[in-house]
């Protein structure tokens, strides 16, 4: 029996040995941690006419109601039903915070549910007084059994940025990476 735990007891200090010097190793900070695969870019419309729901404990709020709109990726394209809005706090610092939620249809007839939570920042540059931060984290509700299924089990991020023609037809134009 003091065979047993002996040798138990020497194999689990060679595997904690084993498992530290593969973590001492692994660079948590290269640059190779993460993967993405890009899934789609969309034109999405909005009703320029911003409600305004006025100045709360956080911020300025106000909801941008969307209109309609397309996307299409490798795997997927459809349209952009409207009814949707995105929820926006205008942040003391500048910033705002956007909370979007809307509904694809694919050419194929499956509803997908999108919540796009983004973060827009002003970022000027001498090159581009303009220039802002616009990144967002992504997630989807896809029906169990579809071909999309998949989009309920990743982490997606994206960019958003006005379309070029913004002031005569406004949409914005959203572009989505699946982490792999």
């Amino acid at each position: 029996m003091l065979k047993i735990i002996n040798a138990l007891t020497i194999f689990s200090i060679s595997l904690l040995i084993s498992v530290s010097a593969l973590a001492a190793s692994d660079n948590p900070n290269r640059d190779d941690r993460f993967t993405t695969k890009f899934v789609y870019e969309a034109r999405v419309t909005i009703d320029k006419a911003r409600v305004t729901v006025g100045q709360s404990k956080y911020g300025e709020r106000g909801i941008i109601w969307i209109t309609g709109g397309e996307f299409k990726g490798p795997s997927l394209k459809g349209k952009v039903l409207s009814g949707g809005g995105d929820w926006q706090l205008g942040r003391p610092d500048g910033s705002k915070e956007l909370d979007a939620k809307y509904a694809l249809k694919t050419d194929d007839g499956y509803i997908i549910l999108v919540q796009n939570k983004a973060i827009i920042s002003p970022k000027p540059t001498k090159e581009n007084p303009k220039n802002r931060y616009a990144k967002s984290v992504l997630s989807f509700e896809a029906p169990l059994g579809s071909p999309y299924e998949w989009m309920n089990k990743a982490i997606f991020l994206g960019t958003v940025d006005r379309a070029k023609d913004y002031d005569k037809d406004p949409a914005v134009i959203i572009r989505v990476w699946q982490v792999l």
